[in-house]
């Protein structure tokens, strides 16, 4: 990798960025520009953004090295974030941008009529989010390691850079520097993979499907079913759906982005796939698809990949730190303060500061926070996913059935992490959740009736 090129990218994407930011801060007014950029979001820029909240640095590299591992059964890992698009361009999408909401907790408030149910929501979706932005800072810092700069500053200064844009400007900031990133990485892709085809002899570049194929103990729940559902109830994506310009544009964009998204994982399993059909050696710890990129490209390629892997970070941790702010201060009244909007921005401007920190200082006490990223990610489906999405299904769904399905969910959700359930953990904690809502509306519809009769 050249060294100089890597430093001089980074540098000019951190300026890039910065100028952003700024510009987008000029164009905030209230909290709705500032948490939902005014509402604004046209097909082609909610497409973008989309795909760059999906197109994390933990999604390449993860598909990398699953491929590498069990085969080409690893395009599975993105199939799920695909599916999940696909449901919210189905109608589900339509349905959130058609509710003039702030945030997905807000659902329990606005549909069943619960504040105390969408305080739960939005804690649950404020912890889930921000283990998973720790998760980003852990990832980055190691990413640095691994590639030879054993540097804390070269971290913090990187990490400061995401922070600093994401305060000044908000969504605004996050959906500007998301097409920067989204069009660099896919360049850096595209060129990638066009200097391997060229450089590799015919016989190199081909795989034998056979031998590198393996669904020996996949965790099919882990990889499609909890992204699909989650991609239903996370914050970072209702915000896209609410912040869109009208409820049509969120079907065209999520499709474009699902196609998108399933076209460039390819390349990492791809890029994995090669690298276990050549016999790559991967050092320990070290990534499959940067040794692949490496070991197989010239160094300026492999510079322009190595950094595009970071823009890939970058487009899931800024979406991530406005997201968490925008939960904190939409769903808890003292965080939101109605009677200026100028100081409203300024509180959700001083909350994003703290969760940019708060992540960045967290990130150096933890090396590996998978186990507690998959428990807050299963948890948040098990409690809320149910009652979402019959909001969205059911015209007037009634508060009884929403708060028996969020405790069942949540009890069952505790009880298979004791016991072992007869089919898959995940479905069977589903399947109680829809059973305690069902039951819920059936109390509720016998109840009015008792009082009309």
């Amino acid at each position: 990798m050249n060294t100089i090129l890597f430093f001089a990218i980074l540098i000019g994407m951190a300026f890039a960025q910065l100028l952003l930011g700024r510009r987008a801060s000029s164009e905030v007014h209230s909290s709705e520009d500032y948490f939902l950029g005014g509402r604004s979001l046209g097909l082609l820029t909610l497409s973008i953004t989309i795909l760059a909240t999906q197109l994390g640095g933990g999604a390449i590299l993860g598909a990398a090295d699953e491929a590498y591992h069990r085969g080409w059964f690893a395009i599975f890992y993105s199939l799920g974030g695909t599916l999940g698009l696909m449901l919210l361009a189905a109608g589900v999408g339509s349905s959130f941008r058609r509710m003039e909401l702030s945030t997905t907790a807000e659902i329990f408030e606005a549909v069943y009529g619960s504040p105390f149910l969408r305080k739960i929501a939005a804690s649950l979706s404020i912890a889930s989010l921000f283990f998973i932005l720790v998760a980003q800072g852990i990832a980055t810092r190691k990413f640095f390691v691994s590639i030879g700069f054993d540097s804390s500053l070269i971290f913090l200064l990187f990490w400061l850079v995401v922070i600093t844009y994401t305060v000044m400007g908000g969504l605004k900031a996050v959906v500007s520097t998301d097409i920067l990133q989204v069009t660099f990485i896919v360049l850096s892709f595209v060129f990638a993979f066009a200097s391997l085809w060229w450089g590799l002899e015919a016989n190199e570049r081909m795989i034998d499907w056979n031998m590198l194929s393996s669904q020996e103990n996949l965790p099919w729940s882990s990889w499609i079913l909890m992204p699909l559902l989650f991609m239903l109830i996370e914050q970072d994506m209702g915000q896209r759906c609410f912040a869109a310009r009208s409820a049509s544009i969120v079907s065209f964009a999520a499709i474009l982005a699902g196609v998108a998204l399933l076209i460039f994982s390819l390349l990492p399993v791809y890029f994995g796939l090669l690298a276990s059909n050549l016999g790559l050696t991967v050092p320990e710890g070290g990534s499959v698809l940067l040794t692949a990129v490496t070991n197989l490209t010239n160094p300026t390629v492999a510079t322009f990949f190595t950094c595009a892997i970071l823009m890939a970070v970058i487009s899931t941790a800024d979406s991530l730190i406005n997201s968490v702010s925008s939960n904190l201060g939409c769903d808890f009244p003292i965080f939101s303060q109605k009677e200026n909007g100028e100081k409203t921005v300024q509180t959700a401007k001083v909350l994003t500061l703290i969760i940019g920190m708060s992540s960045m200082g967290l990130s150096f006490f933890f090396d590996n926070v998978v186990e507690m990223l998959v428990a807050s990610y299963e948890l948040s489906v098990s409690v809320l996913f149910v009652p979402v999405a019959m909001s969205v299904i059911l015209k007037k769904p009634p508060f009884m059935a929403a708060a028996l399905a969020m405790l069942m969910g949540g009890l069952s959700f505790l009880l298979f992490k004791v016991y072992t359930a007869p089919i898959p953990k995940e479905v069977c904690t589903l399947i109680i959740a829809c059973m305690a809502y069902l039951l819920g509306f059936i109390q509720n519809k016998f109840v009015m009736k008792q009082k009309i009769s």
